[in-house]
Parts: structure tokens; C-alpha cells; sequence
């Protein structure tokens, strides 16, 4: 039998932790496949890189995490949300429990490096399949040197500058030594990854998603593709330039054990350029356009003729129709459906989910209101006394009426008998309710079918009824969403859209001192999203595109713009994944205090420290107890744990163990 037997599934192969050579494979089933027979079948060769693809991270299933698996758990990792199943790898993220010795660290490391392995082994041995053309060789290998990269990027932004194996390949025959690698410099890894996706973009035989007349062709929806490698790369240059990776004081003394210094010294502006480029190359392509939407979901071209619910909502729902998607994943997991859809209990027919994806009410705050202003400086926005909310205020704080978009008159909702909604829960942006199920708020995904979420404690979502299948903070995430006969055309889930190439742009001008560029693009995502646009210099007096009056910003600085700029990313692209990497690559997770643009004014302790939510449990004096609005009193539902170290995952300790020139990451060390 030949040495160099693989499973065709999954390789076992452990990266740079192994006592001796044996530890790298799984034990050897009868009905395992020889390289020799893989490479010379067409069809199991394409299985082989249809296994590479399936190491692409699936971060809307964030409960079940199977071995193997690079699905993320980010959404419910910070302080977007939570899940209290215990199976969750996230809590032990937001509670501290993380450390070198946890499951979870050596999972991710372990899984993408068996990706990187198994592209490496297509690329080596795919052109001996004579069956297959030149042409899908060269094609196929394009794509496995660009997921390699993928891959790489994904291991960089959890744990930082990363030991780079190159083409090398792996099997039992080789010696323990070659694979004790050291970890490469920041700069090193990022150069890397550039470079191999460059070599795949520009060898001209990656395939375009895009075929005749620039329309969509959905039979290489599950590709690689041109368009997607060059979205990749531009987030690559984005975390390159970024403070985490480029300058940032806390890693400057993380060195090898030769000596060398893995992070930059100092801060390099030319990454910032190379970062908006690269943005700039992807919107003058003219490939993409933002999504606009009437209200009954029609596409339309103007954003007048649009509205902004629908356009926001059908933005970050993968497609065929969907004219911003730029890199998405096949056959995303369901999974996220079932944490979205609250309970129902006790009701015939309702749709039945964990409803526990909750969220602290530091999220929920964040999102503006209709004025487009934060709910802290908007003076026409309602604030109450959440000390005391009582029966004398009953009128203040709930109200019966039916809340429509002031712009295309769409209904947002309708409460109906004795279903109350919250004052806070009117007259807010469009965005804020695509993403949130709130309290009394009908549940409106399932047709004809009426009925109303409560979560109070003995709500049909709430937890006398469900128990830890309920949202602890009462607020339910649902921007994601969709009605079970909508699933099966929502094929795709997005990991990167042309909104979100939009900000890196703007973030990127706006680094650059160019501040008019930058909000400008933000004044795009505002406007499909309903909200008065901000004015680019204090003189502007034009009204913006849907006629609304502009804002005038506070300031005028690149230190001001970036806190605008940061605050509406991490609005518009909430729950998708983002807020986790974003925080932490821009150095702001550890913030003492809310600064009210990044987090809430009142907020302590960044992605640590207590988070808020509403009075599920109902607690209080019996007659508070009686009172339906002792629910809305604020209190500290959770600690959470944040420190700097925290930044990035530990390397393994197991992998530290075994592997001498592996070093720990800035915090992690263990005396």
C-alpha cells in the first residue's frame, strides 16, 4: 500500500503538531482512495476540490460546530448578540473562558490548515487527470491557489501572522523537521496572500460569474470566480492597512525565536492606498450596483423609486437576482433560521424556532432613528424614564399605531388589540427593522397567519415556556430571515457585498485625508437605507437624493469621519459577520467608554462589561409584577470579558507544546 493515502472526505492532517510523523493522519480505511486513482478520475478529482470548497467558514450555523468545521461563530462572539445553548463556542469567547487549551482554538487552526493541504495536493497532482482538459485544469487550479489564499486571510485575522507552508505537501514519509515551522511576519503573510491571488486574477483562468451581457450565470455561483477573488483581495489590503496589522503598539515587541519582529513597527500609509484602490477597482468595474427595491420587492434603478426596507433587506440576501453580491457561499446552513424564529409556543401553526439569538439592548440602541440621528442626540426622538416605567406613563412609553416608512409609505408594523409596542421601537431607521423582533411586534413571515411575539416571562417566546429557548436581553435578531418558501431561492450566503465595498472605500479616502470621497459613499448606503445623507463639508446646502435636509457632522477631521464611518458599518452590515473582525482591527473592542458612535454613550468596557436588556424574568414587587410595562425596565443581564489579548485567538497550546519555534501571542503567554 502506498504511504501517501488520503481520505477523500476529510484529511486528518494536524499542521505543525505532531510527536511523530503518524500523528498527521486518521487511521486508514479499507474504502480510502490512492492519489493514483483520485488524479486519474475526473470526477473524484472535482470531489476533491468540491471538499477544498467546503472549508469555506459557514458563520450563519453558530451552535453546531461538527470537527473539522470552520464555521464562525462571530454574531454571537460580540456584542451584536448571543446564543445560551452550552454547546456554543462563542460563550466561551464573551465570557473568557477561551484559552491556548480550548477545543474550539485548535479547530479552526487545525481545519484550515487541512484546507490549505488538501489545495496544495489538487494543485500538484490535477495535471495528471487526462480526462479533464487543459483548459478545466487550468481553470480549477486558479481556484485552488485562490482559496488557498482565502484560507490563509481567514487564519490571519484570527490569529495574526501565521507559519506559511507554501506548496509544500505533507504525507507520512516526511520528516518531522520540515514541518516545524516558525510563524512569518505580518507583512510576510499579507504579501503572501496578495500574491497568490493576484497570480490567480491575473493568469486569466478564473471564470466571471458574469456571462453575455453582464448577466449573472448562476451555474458558477458556487466558483471562485474572477469577481470574487478581486473582493477578497480588496478586504485583504483593508485588514493590511488597518491598526491591528499595521502600526499598533501592543504587538511591537512579539518576535520569533530568532529574533525577528512579526508585526510592523509603525504605521504605512501606502497600505491605506493600496486598500482604497482596490476598493475603487471593484465599483468602476460597473459589475455591481446597490440594491433598490418598491415596496412590493420590485427591483428598481433609482433610489427615489425605492424602499428602504426592502432594499435593505433584500441587500444581504444571496441570489440570483441579487445585483451587490460579490463573494458568497453555497448552500449556506439553515441553522440561522431556527435561531431567528422565536418560539410561538401555544400557538396552532406558528413557525416554530429557538427564537434565542438575543440581543443586548447596546446593539439595539446603536441603530438611528428616522431622522437619521443616534437616539442620544435626537431631539424629536422620545426618551424615557427607565427607572420608572409606570402605569402613569403607559401612554408615553406604548402606543397602538400603525408605523409606516415616511418615504414609500411601506408598513413596518401593525399592533392590533391589546398588543402594545414600545415608544423607543418608533420612528427608527428602516435598518433597525430588518434586523430586530421586538416586543408585541407582529411576527410577519408566515402569510396570512396572525400572531405577536412576547417574550415577557410568560410569553409564548419567553422563558417560563421555552426556558433557555428564549432571548435573554428581549430583542430577537432577524435580518437574515426569510419565510421557509423563500429558502429555496435563497441559495447563497453572502460574505461580501458591494455596500460593504462601498465603506472599505470610504474608510480607506477618509484615512487619506480625503473626507469629502468618503462621505460620499456613506451618504450612498444612508440614502438606500432612508435616512437624511450627512452634508461633506459645512457649506453643502443642497438637499440629498431622497429630499431630505443633510447633517452637519459635528466636525470635519479624518478622527471625527472615522467614528461616522464606523458606526454606520457596523449598522448596515450587522449580523453579517462583521462587527467581530471590525472592532478588533480597529483597535476600539477594549474602549473604556462608549464614545456614543462606536458604542452607546452609557456603555463601559467596549466588547466587555455589562450588557443591557429588558425584564424578561419579570422581576420586581408583585405589583410591578402586574404592570405590562416592567418588562421595558433596563437591567444588567450579562458580564462579558474583553482584553486586549483578546484581539486575536491563542495559538494552540498544543501546537506551542510540540513545536519549538512556534510562539504565543502578546497575552496569551503562559509563566
Amino acid at each position: 500500500m502506498k504511504r501517501n493515502i488520503f481520505k477523500i472526505g476529510l484529511l486528518a492532517l494536524t499542521t505543525f503538531a505532531v510527536s511523530s510523523c503518524s500523528d498527521y493522519f486518521d487511521s486508514v480505511p479499507s474504502d480510502t482512495l490512492n492519489l493514483d486513482k483520485v488524479f486519474t478520475n475526473r470526477g473524484l478529482s472535482l470531489q476533491w476540490l468540491t471538499d477544498v470548497y467546503s472549508y469555506i467558514p459557514d458563520d450563519t450555523n453558530m451552535d453546531r460546530l461538527p470537527d473539522n468545521s470552520t464555521q464562525g461563530v462571530w454574531t454571537a462572539a460580540c456584542n451584536e448578540g448571543y446564543l445560551p445553548w452550552t454547546q456554543c463556542q462563542s460563550n466561551k469567547i464573551i465570557l473568557g473562558t477561551l484559552y491556548p487549551s480550548t477545543s474550539y482554538v485548535r479547530q479552526l487552526w487545525t481545519a484550515y490548515y487541512q484546507a490549505i493541504q488538501k489545495a496544495n495536493m489538487y494543485m500538484a497532482n490535477v495535471d495528471r487527470c487526462a480526462p479533464m482538459s487543459d483548459k478545466e485544469k487550468a481553470w480549477t487550479k486558479a481556484e485552488a491557489k485562490a482559496l488557498r489564499a482565502y484560507f490563509y486571510f481567514n487564519l490571519i485575522r484570527l490569529y495574526g501572522p501565521v507559519p506559511i507552508v507554501g506548496d509544500r505537501i505533507y504525507t507520512v514519509d516526511s520528516p518531522l523537521g520540515d514541518m516545524m515551522l516558525p510563524r512569518n511576519t505580518v507583512d510576510s503573510c499579507f504579501n503572501y496572500v496578495i500574491t497568490e491571488l493576484k497570480a490567480a486574477i491575473n493568469s486569466g483562468n478564473l471564470v466571471s460569474q458574469f456571462q453575455g451581457s453582464n448577466a449573472f450565470d448562476a451555474q458558477f455561483a458556487g466558483n471562485l470566480t474572477q469577481e470574487a477573488a478581486e473582493g477578497i483581495l480588496a478586504e485583504v489590503y483593508l485588514y493590511r492597512a488597518s491598526k491591528l496589522f499595521n502600526g499598533d503598539p501592543y504587538y511591537k515587541g512579539l518576535k520569533n525565536t530568532d529574533g525577528t519582529l512579526l508585526f510592523p513597527q509603525s504605521e504605512d500609509m501606502q497600505k491605506w492606498e493600496d486598500a482604497r484602490d482596490a476598493a475603487k477597482r471593484i465599483i468602476d468595474s460597473g459589475k455591481f450596483q446597490l440594491v433598490y427595491r418598491d415596496a412590493s420587492g420590485k427591483r428598481v434603478t433609482d433610489v427615489k423609486q425605492s424602499d428602504p426596507y426592502n432594499s435593505c433587506f433584500y441587500a444581504c440576501l444571496g441570489s440570483n437576482d441579487n445585483e451587490e453580491q460579490i463573494f458568497f457561499r453555497t448552500r449556506p446552513d439553515n441553522r440561522i433560521y431556527y435561531e431567528m424564529c422565536p418560539k410561538h409556543s401555544g400557538i396552532t401553526d406558528a413557525q416554530v424556532g429557538g427564537g434565542a439569538l438575543s440581543v443586548p439592548l447596546q446593539t439595539v440602541d446603536m441603530f438611528f432613528t428616522k431622522n437619521g440621528l443616534s437616539i442620544e442626540k435626537d431631539s424629536t426622538y422620545f426618551t424615557y424614564d427607565t427607572d420608572n416605567p409606570t402605569t402613569v406613563n403607559i401612554r408615553k412609553i406604548l402606543n397602538t399605531a400603525t408605523y409606516k416608512d415616511k418615504h414609500s409609505g411601506y408598513t413596518y408594523f401593525t399592533p392590533a388589540n391589546n398588543y402594545r409596542v414600545m415608544q423607543q421601537f418608533y420612528n427608527r431607521e428602516p435598518r433597525f427593522y430588518v434586523a430586530f423582533t421586538f416586543q408585541n411586534r407582529r411576527w410577519d413571515f408566515d402569510g396570512s397567519k396572525t400572531y405577536y411575539t412576547d417574550m415577557s416571562q410568560n410569553g409564548n417566546s419567553g422563558p417560563a415556556k421555552n426556558g433557555h429557548d428564549s432571548p435573554i436581553f428581549g430583542v430577537i435578531a432577524r435580518k437574515l430571515f426569510v419565510t421557509p418558501n423563500m429558502r429555496s431561492s435563497i441559495p447563497y450566503s453572502i460574505r461580501l457585498r458591494l455596500g460593504e465595498v462601498y465603506l472599505n472605500y470610504a474608510e480607506a479616502c477618509n484615512e487619506l485625508g480625503d473626507i469629502t470621497t468618503a462621505l460620499e459613499y456613506v451618504n450612498l448606503i444612508r440614502s438606500r437605507a432612508g435616512i437624511p445623507e450627512y452634508k461633506v463639508n459645512p457649506s453643502q446646502t443642497d438637499k440629498d437624493a431622497r429630499g431630505d435636509d443633510r447633517i452637519e457632522l459635528e466636525a470635519y477631521t479624518k478622527e471625527f469621519v472615522r467614528k461616522v464611518i464606523y458606526r454606520e458599518r457596523l449598522i448596515e452590515l450587522a449580523f453579517e459577520s462583521k462587527h467581530y473582525f471590525d472592532v478588533r482591527r480597529w483597535d476600539v473592542a477594549d474602549m473604556a467608554q462608549g464614545d456614543g458612535w462606536i458604542y452607546p454613550s452609557y456603555h463601559q468596557g467596549g466588547e466587555g462589561g455589562d450588557m443591557i436588556g429588558f425584564n424578561v424574568d419579570n422581576a420586581g414587587s408583585t405589583a410591578e409584577q402586574t404592570n405590562q410595562l416592567n418588562f421595558y425596565k433596563r437591567l444588567k443581564v450579562q458580564h462579558r470579558i474583553y482584553t486586549k489579548r483578546m484581539s486575536f485567538f491563542p495559538i494552540p497550546q498544543l501546537d506551542i507544546n510540540r513545536n519549538r519555534q512556534l510562539v504565543q501571542t502578546t497575552g496569551w503567554t503562559v509563566d
